[in-house]
Formats: C-alpha cells, structure tokens, sequence
C-alpha cells in the first residue's frame, strides 16, 4: 500500500472528505468511533465543569505520550487529541469570552474604588478591592497574559488605596485590633479565675470594638476570632447554666412551699417519678463518664416534665461534659 492511499484510508475513516470520495461535501464533525481512555474521559469531564486548569494538566500528559511516540503511528492517541484539540478551542472561547466579562467588571470596580477614594470615603474602597480580588482569582491561570495585565491594573490601584489611607484608616485599625487582642487576654484571665461577670462586661466590650473593625481587614479580624468564639461558647453555657439553677432555686422554694400543705392524694404523679428516676440514672450516668446515655436519660426526663429546672441544669451541663 503506498503512502496515498494509507492517508486515503485513514481519512476516510475518520469521515473527512479525500480526493477519491465520491462525497464532494466537507464533513466539519469528528466522529467518535474509538475507545477512549480513562486520561481522555478526565480531560472531558474536566471541560464539562469548566476546570481548564485541570484539564490542561491532563491534556499535557497526553502529549507528552504522543511525543514519546517519536513519529510511530498510534491511531488510538491521534483520535483522542484530535477530539479534545476541538473541545479545548470551544472551552477557551467560552472561557474567553467570560474572561473579558470579569475584566470588565474589575476594571469599572477600580474605577468605583478610585471615585470612593476622592470623595474621602474610608471603608468603601477596601470592601470593593476584596470583590476585585475575588474577581481576579476567579480567572484561569491558563490566560496568563489577560491575568497579568488585569492583575498589573490591580496592582497600581492598590498602591493608590495603600498610600492613601495607610497613615488613616490603618492606624485606626491597629489601634482597635490591640484594644481587642488587650481583652482578649484579660477575658480568659477571668474566665480561668471563675469572675465570670467581670469576663462578660469586657466580652460585650470586646464585641462592641470588634464591630468598629470595617470590611477589607478579614486578615487582621480572624487573629481575634478563633479566640473570640471560644470564649462566647464558654460564656454562653454559663449564662444558661445559670439561668436554668435560678429556675431550680424557684421551683425547690415552690416545692417547699407545696410540702408545707396538706397533701392531696396521687402526689407525686407518675409523670414526675418516671422523671426522676431518668435524671437518677442520668446522674449515675455521669459519674461513670456515659455521657452520652446520660444525654438521652435527661431528654426522657423533660418530655415527661418539660418545666423541670434541676433536669434542664443537667442537660446543660452534659453538653460541656460531651
């Protein structure tokens, strides 16, 4: 078979128009007649969801096979390239075509963010560049040039934000972000001491600081926060403890109180003795660290007395215990 008619053959099975077909018109789709890979169908999927960057990646490999090939024939690998060349051309105009979309629109936000700025808005301009960078980091890495120039508008523009409100808002910042991190500390000293009211007063001062605190400094604010909601969970399970043995300390003096009348026939209920005698073995529960079983003892015991305030103490403090 010379070379002529080899090429015929393949091209024809690939159903694209040679010299000899009796076919004069082009076929523009690639039939897929071949078995494809599990790299192939990655790659597919990949394109589907929109991830260029990892279907790059893949793609690489697969013409890092072809080219160890060094001009053997494999038909297989051809068809598998031929297809995904045409659908990465698709993806990347579509991609393109909302790139341009989100360069736009960073470039109208920069604009905004620079009006903002003349007008002596302070906290503006920051909240817009954290859009602009989400913006940015959105764009696929596979348009390197576009990112680039996009990424070099930002850049200027925030040597502008930078030097105009560094010597301002910053300082401003700094200062509040020590007054709180100052709290922070004393706090947990008064939680660690048991002065639990004192550990609230300075909490609520805390929060009211913290709220001062404008959008664009996530990066300074998160320092605080993971400190910040261990000590609201500390706190918040004291209120509730608390608020449950006022309730207790009410209901015994109500229960004393009813003791000194004379009795009535069918007291207790047999309600309030199946409740009592879950919180007993909730209790025995406890002291034998099953904490859980404990939890599901307490649970019984309020659908039976739903106002039982020794019972919801309980339940409170099993869910520090858990």
């Amino acid at each position: 078979m010379d070379i002529d008619e080899f090429l015929d053959r393949e091209l024809s099975d690939l159903g694209l128009q040679t010299d000899k077909a009796e076919n004069t018109e082009a076929q523009s789709q690639f039939k897929e007649n071949f078995e494809t890979s599990p790299l192939f169908e990655s790659i597919r999927i990949n394109l589907g969801k929109g991830n260029l960057e990892l279907a790059e990646q893949s793609y690489e490999q697969l013409w890092h096979l072809l080219m160890q090939q060094k001009l053997k024939w494999d038909r297989e690998l051809y068809d598998q390239l031929s297809v995904l060349s045409r659908q990465f051309s698709g993806a990347l105009n579509n991609a393109y075509t909302e790139l341009k979309r989100k360069a736009d629109s960073i470039y109208a936000l920069i604009a905004r963010a620079r009006s903002a700025l003349k007008e002596g808005q302070k906290d503006m301009p920051f909240k817009i560049y954290s859009e602009i960078e989400e913006l940015s980091n959105s764009i696929p890495n596979v348009f390197f040039e576009e990112k680039r120039m996009v990424q070099e508008q930002i850049m200027d523009f925030y040597r502008e934000l930078k030097g105009t409100t560094d010597n301002g808002l910053m300082q401003r910042v700094s200062a509040l972000m020590a007054e709180i991190n100052q709290l922070i500390e004393k706090i947990s000293r008064y939680i660690s001491s048991n002065d639990m009211i004192n550990a609230i007063l300075n909490y609520n001062r805390c929060m009211e600081l913290y709220s001062q605190v404008p959008e664009g400094f996530l990066k300074y604010k998160n320092q605080a926060d993971i400190k910040l909601v261990e000590i609201y969970k500390a706190l918040s399970i004291y209120n509730e403890i608390s608020n449950l043995q006022r309730q207790l300390s009410q209901q015994a003096q109500g229960q004393m109180q009813q003791a000194s009348r004379p009795a009535r026939a069918n007291e207790p209920s047999s309600r309030a003795e199946m409740a009592m005698a879950r919180k007993d073995r909730a209790k025995r529960n406890i002291e034998k660290g099953f904490y859980n079983e404990a939890s599901k003892d307490i649970q019984e015991a309020l659908q039976l007395e739903p106002g039982d305030a020794e019972a919801k103490a309980m339940h409170a403090k099993i869910k520090t215990l858990q």
